[in-house]
């Protein structure tokens, strides 16, 4: 059974990459890999091979790249070409594979778990470097983060955020983002003359818009089986209330109250049809599919909805009328689920100061900042000196998705702090038990106890499995 549950998890993994800091034991022991003693302090590390980068000369080298691509064909292909343009420059023979989303993980599971073909870089998050622990196939990047973060400094939270128990595995590079999307004109027909700011206003407004007689809905925030968006959405509103599934030693806290009464709330509004009926059936896409069909009012999604109402003439006035904001505050704080990604280097590269070069390439000041405009505003920046950039100051929307990453510091398990914990509440997460506990509760499936229950039991054995 755990074997199938292993399997299921890692499948899902690849359909949520777009998205701590502390420990409380030893990073580099606990990153432990299968012959490696420590790859922190491995005589062929990243951080030995940032010291040398440059000094190398890599002729006649070669090296693979595996890119999992994302929802621009011009931007894959610019990353692509500029790889091949590193070869090029270097004498290199760059070889560069473009993957899916749905297939990355699967192909890269495949070749580890062979020993075989195993790339040198690849695309990489922290959810993906968690899913393998205590065995993380990745090498320790502190030193070349180091080393670029010295030359043009991280956004806090892109440098501090990527940090698995102390340690770098993966070098940021650019950061995704889920904004709050508001019709201007439902509120100002209600006499609403602010946009909301607090999850208290965001669920008023949502009462006050809503015109269920006429299939509209004031909140479009829903919890189906396979609801990724909305899992990430639910949890923030629970955190940002001060309600937790774990704490920062890793301990089960979600039997409390505010994750009690923020269940309890998301029912009463589904039960008063502030809610779709069908958004207990939704996955992914339903948020943003009932957004552009014009029958919710308030919505979280990536800046993908901004898009294609931007690009879709028969969306225009549907875009006039809507505003891209970052999400509200609630009782405790503002904490945003932060989605940055980057470059893993693999323990089985064979030139690391290879590798290390071709990040620092792709990193380069001129060229990811046309790149990162490609993207514009689906991925922002991971760089302080965006501020200092037009196309993230004076585009409004651009504005506040960069408000958005350099506020974004939680993460799957927030606030526990150890890489354990954090890698059980990566593997938990894949079976979107926060969807289903408001969904058991909504439906009368569950009680909230019960449904609390569940997940706090889930967690249990998740601990099991890592071993904690």
């Amino acid at each position: 059974m755990k074997k199938k549950l292993w399997a299921l998890m890692m499948a899902a993994a690849v359909t949520v990459s777009a998205v701590g800091c502390g420990n409380g034991k030893d990073p580099a022991k606990e990153a432990q890999t299968p012959g490696q003693e420590n790859p922190a302090k491995d005589e062929n590390s990243a951080a030995d091979a940032a010291e040398n980068a440059g000094a190398a000369d890599h002729a006649g080298k070669t090296i693979t790249v595996w890119i999992e691509k994302i929802f621009s064909d011009d931007a894959n292909a610019a990353m692509e070409a500029r790889l091949r343009q590193f070869g090029e420059e270097q004498g290199v023979t760059v070889n560069v594979e473009l993957i899916g989303a749905t297939d990355f993980m699967t192909k890269l599971n495949a070749t580890i778990e062979a020993g075989q073909n195993v790339p040198d870089i690849i695309s990489s998050s922290t959810t993906k470097v968690l899913n393998y622990y205590p065995n993380i196939p990745c090498l320790d990047v502190s030193g070349l983060v180091e080393e670029i973060n010295g030359e043009r400094p991280y956004i806090t939270s892109a440098l501090e955020g990527t940090q698995i128990g102390g340690i770098h595995y993966y070098v940021p590079y650019d950061s995704s983002s889920c904004m709050m999307f508001v019709r201007k004109d439902k509120l100002a027909e209600a006499g609403i003359t602010g946009m909301p700011a607090t999850w208290d206003e965001v669920f008023e407004t949502a009462r006050a818009i809503s015109d269920p007689d006429n299939d509209f809905y004031g909140l479009g925030m829903g919890c189906g089986e396979n609801d990724d968006d909305d899992e990430n959405t639910l949890r923030q509103y629970f955190w940002n209330e001060g309600g937790y599934l774990l704490d920062a030693e890793g301990n089960i806290t979600v039997d409390n109250d505010v994750i009690k009464n923020c269940v309890t709330n998301w029912a009463e509004l589904y039960h008063s049809q502030v809610i779709p009926p069908d958004a207990i059936t939704w996955d992914a896409g339903g948020n943003n599919s009932s957004y552009l069909a014009g029958r919710t009012g308030i919505v979280f999604n990536t800046p993908t909805l901004y898009n294609a109402m931007k690009n879709d003439e028969q969306y225009a006035e549907l875009l006039e009328n809507t505003a891209v904001l970052a999400p509200p505050a609630g009782a405790d704080n503002n904490v945003y689920m932060s989605y940055p990604v980057g470059f893993s280097i693999m323990n089985t590269c064979k030139d690391v100061d290879l590798a290390s070069d071709v990040i620092k390439y792709v990193a380069e000041k001129e060229w990811y900042d046309e790149y990162i405009a490609k993207i514009a505003p689906i991925y922002a920046p991971v760089f302080q000196d965006a501020e200092n950039s037009p196309l993230w100051t004076e585009d409004e929307v651009n504005a506040q998705v960069l408000k958005y990453v350099q506020s974004a510091t939680g993460y799957y398990g927030y606030p526990v702090a150890t890489i354990s914990g954090r890698s059980v509440a990566a593997k938990h997460y894949f079976t979107f038990p926060v969807g289903k506990m408001f969904n058991q509760v909504a439906t009368g499936a569950a009680s909230v106890e019960d449904a609390v229950a569940k997940i706090a039991s889930d967690l249990d054995d998740f601990k099991d499995m890592v071993g904690e």
